[in-house]
């Protein structure tokens, strides 16, 4: 399935917006900057693939305890052919 052009963009924001919060030094900006991409992940995440996102990406949203939301919809697919007997 290929990206939408606003799926795009939200998962650009969220990718950078993650690779630049560990080297802001002013503890005020960083955790806005945190919210934000709480904010983000918290109303796009679930329709990102997370294939798509990189290494810097993801070692951030797994260490803020976001990377769980990205990509719901993708598991939800791929667990929608097994079956249970």
């Amino acid at each position: 399935m290929k990206e939408s052009q606003e799926a795009y963009y939200h998962r650009q924001a969220v990718e950078r917006l993650a690779q630049h919060i560990p080297f802001e030094v002013n503890k005020a900006a960083k955790s806005e900057q945190i919210e934000m991409l709480r904010g983000l992940v918290l109303r796009y995440g679930g329709t990102m693939n997370p294939a798509l996102f990189g290494f810097e990406a993801r070692c951030e949203l797994e260490r803020l305890g976001l990377w769980h939301r990205i990509g719901n919809a993708y598991e939800q697919e791929d667990n929608s052919d097994n079956w249970v007997f």
